[in-house]
């Protein structure tokens, strides 16, 4: 079990604080928008596509609360009658609703800075790049690491180095090398798709040092063949989707891409080469070279340009990553804080146009948005100031705005964005499915806070019984905003086990031959001091207090800082849980036994990490097995110990942590640093659970449950 940290400070307040209180299999993609000539498609249409994690062109299917596949709907051209600037065409352009959020993705923009989502607005109402009224939700960057670039000293050991125009196992690259060829982001007719899977072995990924990985950093095989894919999935290969689309064999102005590798390596470096130099050299060496994909030679009306990124690394094999387009290529070789080429807009109640928008700038930071106000301040505490920064309704945002414009996840400073490029997205609700409890994202009125405690302060309302544990006094707030539940808060001095606690007063029934169905979608910006939760307990609300009576399965995501972001499934039998005293959890990385022994094909969810890009956790507990699903995918499957947790009522609790902020965090969370170091500010959505249904569709063969003798 991975070590949590906490100091001095905090066990000495911990100690203050106890004496005064008691989814689906993925499928290929369907057609989409954004044909050969890279025109846009009519909205409509109900294709089960989602975007993948690796940034790849799609995934497989989108999975909704029952299971279900998410509706898409395609991009489209802007009325032109309304002022919006001059701008060029966002292709590619998908909409994936689930309930009332809407996830969007399109093919990034070479050198755009930001990408916004905002509804149509009337005629007159807009001047310039100005929008009146317009409430904007921002992509902002990416909250994960740099890699060390080409022969770049720093950072320092970082793990991983990512090659482009420099000497990469035994030949000198440089960047015009990178592009191989021509393919496409969207199907048709003449064109092939290409999969991406991710190798299974023990050194294909970085999971045994430092802090780095990505999507990207697992070894790929890509592959055009349907049998090859279906072959390389049954021995749990990770399936990341359609990469791009290539051309048919045979088609005028091709060329073949090779696959090179050693077969005398027991750990091959995978090598995408041209004809040329490079395939001659390693050819002559001995690798053994197989056709992989055709390319075209130069650029056809619609493509974008194949590129390649090699990632070397300390504990993992190294291999050539491959990118479409510029931005993507950007992306894979830096890393770091680059743009989400992912939106998220929440609130739907009617049919809505939607426009999506890349930028050259970031969208402005305006302030951090809350559900209700609080002053900035500055705390003093043994020395030292802890500063809060103000909480301002999106009311109070837009009436500092001259145009009473608001930007949610704005992250730059003074700027002005204009669009680059813009698409419109015509979207409707969808009906949600049944279940026994949902929250629609309404605002409710809480009690006023009664203190429980050291700094704990519990909140009533009419469907949520609320705790926030060691926070900072009057810096906290919760409430329905967006269609969503938005909760900002700061822990106790900046040092302190900070918790928040949202309990439906609903209760869920376990049962053996059952399962609890909760389900959460929120942003997962994670490091090991701040992560979200997801706690299903045999125990009444407060759940935090009644830990020690009974037995809970929790879920969160971790780490970010000194290791990757993973979900973690913790079994906690009869003890509490705080931050520095974890329960035990599973191995979710690292399946079978012996020789066996092989990576998951889960996904990456490290590659998720932004502000206001949410992830959807789909959580199943019987009193004998747990499963969970992210985004619709499988992720893990666990067996619970027997005869622990305890058949009849339960409770489902939504949860986050922040936790000794003022020592959180690094380089590669720059807006953090800047504007949340000492808070946290998680919104969540499609909250809902239902008792006495069916095990999630499952395939134990390629994705195994853990035993319940693994729990460490």
């Amino acid at each position: 079990m991975q070590a949590r940290f906490i100091s001095t400070l905090t066990t000495l307040l911990l100690l203050l604080a106890c004496s005064s209180t008691e989814q689906n299999s993925s499928t290929p993609a369907a057609a989409g928008a954004g044909a050969a000539a890279g025109a846009p498609a009519t909205s409509g249409g109900a294709q089960a596509v989602a975007g993948n994690a690796s940034g790849g062109v799609s995934a497989g299917a989108s999975g909704n609360a029952t299971g279900g596949s998410v509706p898409v709907f395609g991009g489209a051209d802007c009325p032109g009658d309304l002022g919006l600037s001059a701008s060029a065409v966002l292709t590619n352009v998908k909409g994936s609703v689930d309930g009332t959020d809407v996830r969007i993705t399109f093919d990034p923009t070479a050198g755009a800075k930001d990408y916004r989502v905002y509804v149509l607005p009337k005629a007159g109402d807009v001047t310039g790049d100005t929008v009146k009224g317009a409430t904007y939700r921002c992509a902002g960057n990416y909250a994960v690491p740099f890699p060390a670039e080409d022969d770049n000293k720093m950072p320092e050991n970082p793990g991983i180095r990512t090659r482009v125009a420099s000497f990469v196992q035994g030949f000198d690259r440089t960047l015009p090398d990178a592009t191989l060829g021509y393919v496409f982001s969207t199907p048709s007719d003449d064109r092939v798709p290409v999969y991406t899977l991710g190798a299974p072995d023990l050194k294909a990924d970085n999971v045994d040092c430092y802090f780095m990985r990505w999507p990207e950093s697992r070894v790929k095989t890509y592959t055009a063949s349907d049998q090859e894919r279906t072959d390389l999935l049954a021995k749990h290969w990770r399936d990341d989707g359609i990469a791009f689309y290539a051309p048919k064999p045979g088609a005028s102005g091709t060329q073949q891409v090779s696959l090179l590798i050693d077969a005398k390596d027991q750990n091959p470096a995978p090598f995408y080469l041209l004809p040329g130099a490079e395939l001659d050299s390693r050819k002559a060496k001995g690798l053994d070279a197989t056709a992989a994909f055709p390319v075209y030679t130069d650029a056809v009306a619609g493509s974008q340009p194949l590129m390649r990124v090699y990632y070397e690394q300390a504990c993992a094999r190294g291999h050539d990553e491959l990118a479409v387009g510029q931005a993507r290529f950007e992306k894979a070789f830096h890393q770091g804080a680059s743009p989400v080429a992912e939106l998220h807009f929440s609130g739907l109640t009617a049919d809505t146009t939607l426009v999506v928008e890349a930028l050259d700038a970031s969208c402005p930071f305006q302030g951090i948005v809350a559900p209700a106000s609080r002053p900035a301040r500055s705390d003093p505490f043994m020395g030292f100031n802890v500063d809060y920064p103000a909480f301002q309704t999106p009311d109070e945002l837009a009436a500092a705005s001259t145009a009473g414009e608001v930007f949610i996840n704005g992250q730059g400073d003074g700027t002005k964005p204009h669009a680059v490029a813009r698409a419109c997205l015509k979207v409707a609700p969808v009906k949600a499915p049944e279940t026994d409890w949902s929250y629609a994202g309404t605002p409710e009125s809480f009690t006023e806070p009664a203190q429980k405690g050291f700094q704990i302060w519990e909140l009533e309302s009419r469907t949520f019984n609320v705790q926030y544990h060691t926070v900072a006094t009057d810096e906290f707030t919760i409430g329905g905003m967006f269609g969503e539940l938005w909760a900002t808060y700061g822990d106790w001095a900046a040092d302190t086990n900070g918790k928040l606690r949202i309990t439906p007063k609903t209760r869920a029934t376990l049962a053996a031959d059952a399962f609890v169905h909760a389900t959460m979608e929120v942003d997962m910006i994670s490091t090991q001091r701040r992560y979200p939760q997801l706690l299903i307990s045999d125990q009444e609300w407060p759940v935090q207090d009644n830990l020690v009576k009974g037995t809970t399965v929790l879920v969160q995501t971790f780490g970010g800082i000194t290791i990757p972001i993973e979900a973690e499934i913790q079994f906690c039998d009869r003890r509490t849980w705080d931050v520095n005293n974890q329960c035990p959890m599973y191995d979710l990385e690292r399946l079978g036994t012996g020789d066996a022994r092989f990576l998951s094909p889960r996904p990456e969810i490290n590659g998720f990490s932004g502000v206001d890009r949410t992830m959807r956790f789909d959580v199943y507990v019987s009193t004998q097995r747990a499963y969970l699903l992210t985004n619709g995918q499988p992720y893990a499957c666990v067996d619970l110990p027997a005869d622990k947790l305890a058949a009849g009522n339960a409770t489902v609790t939504f949860g986050d942590v922040l936790y000794h902020s003022g020592a959180d965090l690094e380089a590669w969370y720059p807006f953090h640093l800047a504007k949340l170091h000492n808070l946290t500010s998680r919104h969540f959505s499609n909250l809902a659970f239902s008792s006495k249904v069916a095990a999630p569709p499952w395939d134990e063969a390629r994705l195994p449950c853990v035993p319940a003798s693994a729990l460490k």
